[in-house]
């Protein structure tokens, strides 16, 4: 159980956020974008405030969610409201707000073991936490809507891994210069997400196909096949034309940041290019009336 009733534990009371998602605060304030800040809390008391804007910006180790949460991002991108992942692991851990002492919502439980929650077998089966979405009673896996699937992470103390190039020619990649095959060095730590080619968004395009160095890591996928991506992929909802993109790295924002000096090579330059132009496109409403996705996954995997 997790309650809002005290400072964190760790990151100065302030847990990811400096350093998970403070990088993208200050890009988006220095570079004046248009942004509102919420919170999970005021998202699963107010869903309908998610209509209101262009884009759903999913910051940090973003990875539980409530049932309501996850029920306005849904109709949010029913709506046409762009969705962007920019850590691994989304949706994938199932919780639920309960009241504390001080007030409704202020604690959230996840019970790993459904048969433990004491709403196991009464009402609805969505609201009983079962560690991850795609365990019963819930059985509504996160990746038809992210589009992959969390697939594992390097292990604390790695090297951080290049991210790779899989479509030079898609518009994220525009003004850097960067070939097919090239990589960024120092993009890739902790979680990371993978494209399952058996069950995905089918009209989905894989723009990063970045190797994880297995030795450095841990994951089941990589454990049964000898091989281990961080995919970076984008999708359409055919029918709002809502764009949704994974960036399949909880690095993403931290590569943003500007490295020390004695840092032989930096991210954060090419990262920033490529942020900037996602930040456009999906600002501009719908981002498949301008960008539809080219669906490639049958040439990269």
């Amino acid at each position: 159980m997790g309650s809002f009733d005290r400072p964190y534990g760790y990151g100065q009371g302030a847990a990811d956020f400096l350093g998970n998602e403070y990088p993208l605060v200050r890009f988006a304030e220095q570079h004046g974008l248009d942004v509102t800040y919420t919170t999970d809390v005021t998202v699963e008391e107010h869903p309908a405030e998610l209509l209101g804007h262009a884009t759903l910006l999913s910051l940090g180790h973003d990875e539980c969610r409530s049932l309501g949460e996850r029920q306005a991002a849904v109709a949010a991108q029913a709506h046409g409201v762009n969705i962007l992942f920019f850590a691994a692991s989304p949706v994938l851990r199932h919780v639920r707000p309960q009241a504390s002492p001080l007030g409704p919502d202020r604690e959230v439980v996840d019970y790993r073991d459904s048969s433990a929650d004491p709403l196991d077998g009464r009402g609805n089966p969505l609201e009983v936490t079962g560690n991850t979405w795609s365990a019963p009673p819930a059985n509504w896996p996160e990746i038809g809507f992210v589009g992959e699937q969390y697939a594992g992470y390097l292990e604390p103390g790695a090297t951080p891994a290049p991210f790779v190039v899989a479509d030079a020619s898609a518009w994220i990649f525009a003004g850097t210069g960067l070939a097919r095959g090239a990589s960024i060095p120092g993009v890739l730590l902790s979680d990371f997400d993978e494209v399952d080619p058996g069950s995905h968004p089918a009209n989905l395009e894989i723009l990063g196909h970045s190797p994880v160095p297995l030795g450095d890591a841990e994951s089941s996928i990589g454990s049964e096949r000898g091989v281990a991506y961080s995919d970076m992929t984008y999708y359409t909802d055919p029918s709002s034309q809502a764009g949704v993109l994974d960036t399949g790295t909880n690095n993403w924002i931290p590569a943003l940041a500007a490295c020390p000096a004695s840092q032989a090579s930096c991210p954060a330059g090419a990262i920033g290019q490529i942020t900037a132009n996602l930040l456009h496109l999906f600002g501009q409403g719908p981002a498949g009336r301008l960008r539809p996705p080219n669906p490639n996954w049958q040439q990269v995997y």
